[in-house]
């Protein structure tokens, strides 16, 4: 089934009309690796963990539910602990369809740090493009690049920068295109380019830019 471009009740937002192929593997099947934390555990007082949703870099993402009933992903930041909880607090409470939205971060009784966010049950655009080996249709291939260019835009508008735009930071949820995984974004005014002692990003998604250390919002609009 071919997709469309269809308007959400936000003028900025874009919805992605389409189902993934059965190829394409869901996000919330359980990763095979372990995770610390089990079903019906309670680290953060409020949430109680369902499963492990995945592993990264920094840490690990649980799929979890409130005491009220309300869906939620936590994020375990066990690594670059200062670089991630800055672009977390960067989007905090940025409201946009085409964004990610994080809800808060906590601390837990054993000091670890947490991003309470919105759970995304759909699909990922790397598990996408792996399930079209030919390429996707060009249908397809643009309501996912017109809903990243409304969250980039968003952010751009609050003066943030994500610098780490790449296919498994980009997902679908009931056919809205949204943007996550913050750890890297950064406030760049419009005044001013920043300036940088070490590189950022993943390799093959990077901006030329980034290599010389000196940059600016630009760089999403090349990683895109």
């Amino acid at each position: 089934m071919k997709p469309s471009v269809a308007p959400v009740d936000n003028e900025d937002s874009v919805e992605v009309d389409f189902r993934p192929t059965d190829a394409a593997t869901p996000r919330d099947l359980p990763a095979p690796a372990k995770f610390v934390y089990a079903s019906g555990s309670q680290p953060l007082s409020g949430y109680t963990i369902k499963r492990g949703v995945g592993h990264g870099g920094f840490g690990e993402v649980y799929y979890a539910v409130s005491d009220a009933g309300k869906e939620v992903a936590l994020k375990l930041i066990r690594r670059n602990l200062d670089v991630e909880l800055r672009g977390m607090r960067h989007c905090l409470n940025l409201k946009h369809p085409n964004l990610l939205a994080i809800y808060d971060i906590r601390r837990d009784e054993r000091d670890d740090n947490w991003v309470i966010m919105e759970y995304v049950s759909g699909h990922r655009l790397d598990e996408v493009i792996a399930a079209h080996p030919q390429g996707m249709p060009r249908e397809q291939a643009l309501a996912w690049f017109f809903g990243m260019a409304a969250g980039v835009a968003c952010l751009h508008d609050h003066g943030i920068v994500h610098r780490d735009l790449k296919p498994g930071n980009i997902f679908c949820d009931e056919g809205v295109v949204k943007l996550g995984d913050y750890g890297l974004a950064k406030f760049i005014s419009c005044s001013r380019r920043s300036g940088q002692t070490e590189s950022v990003g993943t390799v093959h998604y990077m901006a030329p830019e980034i290599a010389n250390g000196r940059y600016g919002k630009e760089i999403d609009i090349g990683e895109v």
